[in-house]
């Protein structure tokens, strides 16, 4: 026979197959395939190449039609490519829309010939490959199918559609001596793949096959995950589907708002079911996901006259079966384990092949399976037997559906429908159900897993009870872990929460990505949360200007912003909005801001609530400051505390910074000005601010500011002014050495001196100082409760002077830190005789000194007999782990 009529015969045979099919479009199964070709009803799926991928979430994805046409194109041959993709997201539709178009002629036509594989009898005996093929093409002779397959195997295009059902037998590789190249050969299903995989048999030939997972791991295999449809592909089949724009537009909406449903519109077999029962009940269409499946089985039952009684034992026999497949991580059951579940009168029956495919032979035969035709289902089936039956307890789950139908199935106005076919739920199951549910709500949301938390809340969420939401998380321990990762269904479920409760305390998003779409479902919470933490994360300029309106019409008080590369249009679009919101504490360090932004800073100053502004770590500079300061010193500022260390400050803003002090109306409490360099002389101006009586400065932080010993008389001018406020002092990490300390500490004995907190740490102080801040300690006129003065490498001898302040009964100090200092074991015992006789010190910081084991037990001993003594830091010292277990004993010491 010619083989150009061969071909010809064979397309026409593959286009009768589909033209002649039987098969009809169910509820479950899904649209017929000959229905979707036909009647033009394909529409393209979303496809990405290597790695799995979310379509709506990821960029990286094209139509399976290029990447089928790619991956097979001309000069490409012997490609074998394994497309992967759930039940119902269009894997064989894809592969049969393929077939009809090369057979119709308009696409790869390169191939000369297109062959099924016909995998239902793959693994059911000893079979040659060209015995499978003549089985798949009965319109070939086994004359004409041999002539085929002697053509160039370059010609040739070969697919298996469905081996998931077979991946017990395809997890181990036969030996390559095993591997066979003579297509009438007869060898096992396993041997025969592979050696067309591996290139033995029909070497160059093409191969495309499908299952649900990648269970082949070759070099020679490509993967392909099937994605299902995106937002624009789901808008352009609803619009095929109802043949009206606004109708289509309004099945997308409701998708989005139903709940538990936008997440599986991915899937092109649920979307065409969803648009199914949108079509039929009009105006009344499901609001759950659990609804949609009472809908769908009651209408299958009322199409079947199953009376409720037996409707009750089907639903349960199902329920039976999908529990059994699950507990043995099985897609397909035997018909004898159908019967075990009860299923036997309904065998045969239309009723049950609503809800399952019959695959290998007729029910008789051995080979026969039954799997479900809706993984959706047959969750759905389980949770509902649940109810149904009394018999066992709630089944365990890992992250499926079947607790979410649990709890949907929980709410009397989800099952209504179903109740009208099987009869009423069990009281007591229903009571077991919300217990089991309580119960887990207050094991899991103390807990640091948040995806234990997601999956909570949508359980809260689809049981759909207020009352459940304020029982369960509002009398439990709710720890605030980040939620960085949420997925749009997750956030629909928290806003959910959130609005029962009326209110969050603190919305921690750490280090997320929000999309708008995540941002809108969100806005319930940002609107109602007392404090949001959005550090290091990203929000796009849509975000941003939902978070805006979130802030000024929520109850938000603080917001932290701070690592998350904002810039100053972010901030120029969150200003307006602020200055008319409840918020009190704004942090922006290290946003990328610049002086472009600080005009719009400024203005959101005058007339807002914000009392606590950081700006550290962004590039303002001194013309920045001069904008941002100006609102400082007006009556409509409430600042009083602002941060803006590491912002490349010079002396030069000291002078507008001192002007904004002295004005009376400012309220500025606390200045951090850390990691700025600013001039020596400017600091006079400063000094003057605080001593005109109108400051009411107390805190201020002059951390490596490159300050010397010749800025010490004006800081000391300060503290002993009368008009003087400050209560908290940093001059730490400055070269202000000896002479520069001592200046400062004659002040700190001054009846007026306020000062309670000072900290100079690593500011070259020697020996002599620490005899003299001994004397200061013992002052009866010393106000001074907090000393940090580490890494000042005094030695015993320096510290012996602040050991014998802490035994004077005038000695204040609660906390003392020592860090690096160079202490050794020779200090210990009269470190230990003056800590117990303080009657003040509650926290001893000795981290990264030279202690060693000697002087672990005198230590743990001190702790242990001052019940006061919070905190006793040992942190970097030279222990071995022999006394690990030792300063175990106590909590109280760290090391």
């Amino acid at each position: 026979t010619d083989g150009s009529i061969d071909c010809t015969l064979h397309k026409e045979a593959l286009r009768n197959a589909v033209l002649n099919s039987t098969q009809a479009s169910t509820l479950l199964g899904g649209q017929s395939i000959n229905d979707i070709i036909l009647n033009h009803c394909y529409t393209p799926l979303s496809a990405s190449v290597g790695e799995e991928a979310c379509v709506e979430e990821s960029e990286e994805w094209e139509t399976l039609e290029a990447v089928l046409s790619r991956e097979f194109g001309e000069g490409h041959g012997g490609r074998k490519v394994m497309l992967c993709g759930g039940a119902g997201m269009g894997k064989t539709t894809g592969v049969e829309q393929l077939i009809w178009d090369w057979a119709a002629g308009t696409r790869l036509q390169h191939y000369t010939f297109l062959l099924r594989v016909c995998v239902d009898t793959l693994f059911t005996s000893k079979k040659s490959l060209e015995g499978l093929l003549l089985t798949s093409h009965a319109n070939f002779s086994t004359e004409a199918l041999a002539i085929v397959l002697q053509r160039p195997a370059e010609s040739l295009l070969l697919v298996l559609d469905g081996l998931d059902r077979f991946q017990n037998l395809l997890s181990e590789c036969p030996p390559s001596d095993e591997l066979v190249n003579d297509p009438q050969q007869p060898v096992g299903g396993a041997v025969l793949l592979h050696s067309l995989l591996e290139g033995f048999l029909l070497p160059g030939a093409s191969i495309l096959l499908t299952s649900r997972e990648p269970i082949l791991d070759l070099e020679s295999l490509q993967c392909v995950h099937l994605l299902g449809f995106s937002q624009d592909q789901r808008r352009t089949f609803a619009q095929r589907f109802f043949q009206n724009e606004a109708k289509a537009e309004q099945i997308l909406h409701h998708c989005e708002q139903a709940v538990g449903m936008a997440e599986l519109c991915v899937c092109p077999t649920f979307f065409w079911m969803l648009c199914c029962v949108y079509k039929e009940c009009k105006d009344r269409a499901p609001q759950t996901l659990t609804e949609l499946c009472c809908i769908v089985t009651h209408k299958i039952l009322q199409e079947h006259s199953v009376s409720m009684e037996a409707g009750k034992q089907l639903l349960c026999g199902l329920g039976k079966l999908a529990d059994h497949c699950t507990s043995l991580t099985q897609t397909s059951c035997s018909s004898t384990e159908v019967f075990a579940c009860g299923l036997q009168p309904f065998l045969g029956s239309a009723v049950l092949s609503a809800f399952l495919r019959l695959s290998g032979g007729d029910i008789s035969s051995d080979e026969a399976t039954f799997s479900f035709l809706s993984p959706v289902f047959r969750e759905f089936v389980s949770a509902a037997a649940f109810y149904l039956d009394p018999s066992g307890g709630i089944p365990e789950e890992g992250e499926g559906l079947l607790h979410v139908f649990l709890a949907g199935l929980s709410d009397p106005a989800q099952r209504t429908l179903l109740k009208s076919s099987v009869g009423t739920f069990s009281s007591g199951r229903l009571s077991e159900f919300h217990q089991w549910l309580m119960s887990s709500v207050t094991e899991v949301l103390p807990g640091f897993e948040k995806e234990k938390h997601w999956r909570m809340f949508q359980l809260l969420h689809h049981a759909h009870s207020p009352v459940l939401v304020r029982e369960g998380v509002g009398s439990c321990q709710w720890r605030t872990v980040s939620y960085s990762g949420l997925r749009v269904a997750d956030c629909v479920a928290l806003a959910y929460i959130v609005c029962c409760l009326g209110e969050m305390e603190h919305l921690n998003l750490y280090g997320s990505k929000l999309t708008e779409k995540q941002m809108l479902k969100l806005l319930p919470v940002f609107q109602l949360a007392r404090s949001v933490n959005l550090s290091q994360s990203h929000l796009s300029s849509d975000g941003l200007r939902h978070l805006a309106q979130a802030m000024m019409d929520g109850q938000t008080t603080a917001l932290n912003l701070s690592y998350s590369k904002l810039g100053d249009e972010a901030v120029k679009t969150l200003c307006p909005a602020l200055k008319h919101s409840n918020l009190q504490t704004l942090n922006l360090r290290v946003c990328n801001l610049t002086p472009g932004c600080c005009e719009a800073l400024g203005q959101m100053l005058s007339g807002s609530k914000l009392c606590v502004l950081d700006l550290g770590g962004n590039d303002l500079q001194d013309q920045g400051l001069s904008q941002l300061i100006s609102a400082v010193g007006t009556s409509s500022c409430r600042l009083q505390d602002l941060s803006i260390g590491m912002c490349s400050l010079s002396g030069a803003c000291v002078a507008v910074l001192s002007s904004a002090l002295s004005s009376s109306l400012s309220e500025l409490k606390i200045l951090n000005l850390r990691d700025n360099s600013l001039a020596e002389d400017t600091l006079e101006l400063l000094s003057q601010a605080l001593q005109t009586g109108r400051s009411s400065l107390n805190t201020l932080t002059l951390f490596d500011c490159e300050l010397t010993d010749s800025c010490c008389p004006s800081i000391a001018a300060i503290l002993q002014s009368h008009n003087c406020h400050l209560t908290e002092l940093d001059l730490s990490v400055n070269e202000l050495g000896q002479s520069g300390a001592l200046v400062i500490f004659d002040t700190l004995t001054a009846p007026q001196c306020p000062l309670k907190k000072l900290c100079m740490v690593r500011c070259e102080l020697t020996e002599q100082v620490f005899s003299v801040l001994g004397s200061v300690l013992v002052s009866a006129t010393s106000r001074l409760k907090e000393l940090d003065i580490g890494i000042n490498p005094v030695g015993d001898a320096g510290a012996k002077h602040l050991w014998k302040a802490l035994k004077h009964p005038n000695c204040k100090l609660q906390h003392l830190d020592l860090e690096m200092i160079s202490l050794t074991d020779a200090s210990v015992d009269e470190l230990c005789e003056a800590v117990a006789a303080s009657t003040s010190l509650t926290s001893l910081i000795l981290k990264n000194n030279g202690l060693t084991d000697l002087s672990v037990p005198r230590l743990v001993k001190l702790v242990q007999d001052r019940p006061i003594m919070k905190e006793l830091n040992l942190q970097y010292n030279d222990f071995s782990e022999d006394v690990f277990e030792l300063m175990d004993v106590c909590p109280r010491i760290q090391y």
